[in-house]
């Protein structure tokens, strides 16, 4: 369950809160506040994955959930209860999974999630993360605001369903906790979850790997969350970064 939630009527990001409450915050306060929730009524200077913005109108979901968790899998699970909980509240609709972090609607993005890691990894089981989530719910950003091209969209806009923030975050938080616990149990579900709904399935993308740009056609996920791609040496993975989709031609 959630434990505490902080409702702030601006903020610049509501990672960049969390970071900087992290920072602060004593051994006590974690035992006692932990799971926490962020959420903001406008976030000013929303941040994506590798110093991107994340361009979110004022009615849409700004959150942060601040809690102890496994980093195995973690992004995948994250996908999947967001994905999952917008079904939930929207429905019937169904909702796509842009790997390693997108949420899309229609072939468009709906939602990103930002996961930042606070303190030392090399103690795995002291883990604590700031998992970040935007959600367009009613208006979303103009297109020439969003890199990469993919047009943007929000629930209401894919659905004709107004969701409010309220209404999204009592499903999310939740069940965000709940499929990251499950990953210890079922690991293979999670991932076939996210599996289900992976758009890069089959498409041709290119990606780095190894500090090399490799394209190859996706061919699904490996058990351990990465991105497996079949190219003209053989089955490669990627395990972070950004993937991009690109125009079909043949292997070899």
């Amino acid at each position: 369950m959630i434990v505490s939630t902080v409702r702030l009527p601006s903020v610049d990001s509501t990672n960049t809160w969390a970071l900087n409450w992290l920072r602060s915050a004593t051994d006590e306060q974690l035992e006692r506040e932990l799971p926490k929730v962020v959420i903001a009524d406008q976030q000013t200077a929303g941040r994506g994955r590798h110093g991107k913005s994340w361009f979110a109108s004022d009615d849409g979901l700004a959150c942060t959930l601040i809690t102890n968790a496994s980093p195995e899998l973690l992004s995948i699970a994250v996908g999947v209860a967001l994905a999952e909980a917008i079904e939930m509240v929207a429905g019937p609709t169904t909702v796509h999974l842009k790997w390693p972090n997108d949420v899309w609607m229609n072939g468009c993005k709906v939602a990103g999630i930002l996961i930042e890691r606070h303190g030392d990894a090399s103690h795995e089981s002291d883990a604590v993360f700031a998992i970040g989530i935007g959600c367009n719910l009613g208006k979303h950003p103009e297109l020439d605001q969003i890199s990469g091209g993919v047009p943007p969209t929000s629930i209401l806009n894919a659905t004709g369903r107004l969701i409010s923030k309220d209404q999204l975050l009592d499903t999310l938080g939740l069940h965000l906790l709940e499929v990251i616990g499950e990953v210890a149990e079922q690991p293979n579900d999670v991932v076939q979850r996210f599996e289900n709904r992976n758009v890069l399935r089959g498409q041709n993308v290119r990606c780095m790997i190894g500090g090399q740009t490799v394209e190859g056609v996706c061919d699904g996920l490996h058990r351990d969350g990465s991105l497996v791609l079949r190219t003209a040496s053989g089955l490669q993975t990627c395990s972070s970064g950004e993937v991009q989709q690109v125009r079909s031609r043949p292997l070899g």
